[in-house]
């Protein structure tokens, strides 16, 4: 059945060719979807008459647990001994890459039927048949696709083989597509988790200068209407003239979207009704994707800096770096949140004797000798970003 060709598979398959558009069609949209090919599982398992259908993307191990997406009845705690245990003593697994097979062909069916791993996990589940593939590119599988039926339901045949062989190069390129995704929200991840250790927020606009995305610092700023807010989702400063000129340079910016040349970044400052420090502002042109268009691709993006926001750093990382003291990290945290001496000896609750011996300590663990130097260190090294 591997080699038959895709007229010969739809033909055995009894599927209309209404039907494998609308099973083709569900498994790319379900790389979009909260819990991805929920929506598939579920139609297959309907066509294939079975109990489960499951996908699992990442096997289980000593250091991790499995990454599992399936369709049938949730049943968590036996689920969790193939998690645990049962894993390691599976015999259904290694399978020629890219190929239907059921389990008759792997093992033997008394050795399946007395094996620990069909007694224990998959009979209270009321699986009696199994049926499965281990699909790739390379030489490890990228998902191991695994359908099953309750005794009554009989063995799979001919067309179950078919249907799920029709499938397979489907599905392996949506699970290479949501990698894909995944890959880049993680960078992403990574990159707006130093944004918001740095207190720096960040405003992502479309091409008509509505808002998408803030991050967490951006939220904050925005939300205390000081100089700045959102209003009915687009940024609004509160003064007239400001207000121009930052809708100015958004528009300069999302004009400069066309263009596949590196963009120069804008800047200008917002003034605070409060009479506390002014707000920082930056705009630059989101770059421009290559090979597609949506509506809602960010354009434009906003720095926004409030020097008031306090760096985030912790005790153990200062530890770690610089070999400090508890209480030498103690000080330290303050002097990065802008206090003075005797502000953090205040604070504190010690004397500005016992201050002033602790940051001898710290000059001499981080070989500087003056407090601006200090600052200089830690504002400049990674302990703001850890």
């Amino acid at each position: 059945m591997i080699d038959a060709d895709f007229e010969t598979l739809l033909r055995v398959s009894a599927l209309g060719m209404g039907e494998y558009d609308e099973l083709v069609h569900s498994i790319y949209d379900g790389t979009g979807e909260p819990t991805p090919w929920k929506a598939f599982l579920g139609k297959l398992r309907e066509k294939l008459d079975a109990n489960y259908v499951t996908m699992i993307l990442r096997q289980p191990s000593s250091e991790h647990s499995w990454q599992v997406t399936f369709s049938g009845e949730a049943q968590p705690e036996i689920a969790e001994t193939y998690n645990t245990f049962f894993y390691a003593v599976d015999p259904f697994v290694n399978l020629p890459m890219n190929r239907v097979m059921t389990v008759e062909e792997v093992v033997k069916e008394e050795d399946w039927l007395r094996s620990g791993i069909y007694q224990e996990f998959l009979s209270p589940l009321s699986v009696r048949y199994y049926l499965g593939a281990d699909i790739g590119d390379g030489d490890q599988p990228s998902c191991r696709f695994r359908v099953s039926r309750k005794a009554q339901a009989g063995n799979f045949g001919k067309r179950e083989r078919a249907l799920c062989q029709l499938m397979l190069p489907h599905i392996t390129s949506a699970v290479k597509l949501r990698s894909l995704i995944d890959v880049a929200e993680a960078e992403r991840s990574l990159y707006a988790g130093t944004l918001e250790r740095l207190a720096v927020g960040a405003v992502i606009l479309d091409k008509k200068g509505k808002i998408l995305r803030t991050n967490h610092a951006a939220e904050a700023i925005l939300a205390e209407r000081d100089g700045l807010s959102a209003v009915n989702g687009f940024l609004q400063a509160v003064f007239s003239t400001e207000n121009r000129e930052l809708h100015g340079l958004i528009d300069g910016a999302i004009k400069g979207e066309a263009s596949l040349r590196p963009q120069l970044a804008s800047g200008m400052s917002v003034t605070r009704t409060s009479g506390r420090p002014n707000l920082g502002i930056v705009v630059r042109t989101a770059p421009l994707t290559e090979w597609s268009e949506s509506p809602e691709r960010p354009a434009v993006i906003v720095i926004i800096r409030d020097v008031e926001q306090k760096l985030q750093a912790s005790q153990s990382i200062l530890k770690r770096l610089y070999g400090l003291t508890p209480a030498e990290s103690a000080l330290v945290l303050k002097l990065l949140e802008g206090l003075t001496v005797d502000e953090a000896s205040a604070q504190l609750h010690i004397s500005r004797n016992t201050v002033r011996c602790q940051l001898r300590g710290i000059f001499a663990k981080t070989g500087v000798t003056r407090q601006t130097e200090l600052m200089r260190l830690l504002l400049n090294g990674v302990a703001p970003l850890a």
